[in-house]
């Protein structure tokens, strides 16, 4: 095993697994900093945009589409006009690792 910097390359990880375990970091650190907690079942758009890095008025006008549309983000409201999005549609979308179940 060597060591550059903080990361630590073994052999036998792959590329994209180490991607991936840096992603997870970025997104607990993101959240850390922004004091959102991305572990909830329900999101925002601002929450989305922080997982995705797209930006939270993408999500929204992208959940107004219709659902024919492959840009199509689907999303549900409680009561209100605020729109929200599950977590797991929206890992599941975006080709994203769902560690949080």
């Amino acid at each position: 095993m060597r060591i550059i910097g903080t990361i630590q390359h073994q052999p036998n990880n792959t590329i994209m697994e180490q991607i991936a375990r840096l992603e997870n970091k970025i997104d607990r650190v993101l959240a850390a900093i922004s004091g959102r907690d991305l572990t909830k079942k329900v999101l925002s758009a601002k929450d989305v945009a922080l997982l995705t890095g797209l930006d939270h008025r993408t999500i929204l006008n992208r959940s107004n589409l219709p659902q024919s549309d492959r840009r199509h983000i689907p999303s549900v409201t409680f009561g209100s006009s605020r729109k929200y999005f599950e977590r797991k549609v929206i890992m599941r979308i975006f080709n994203m690792e769902d560690s949080h179940g």
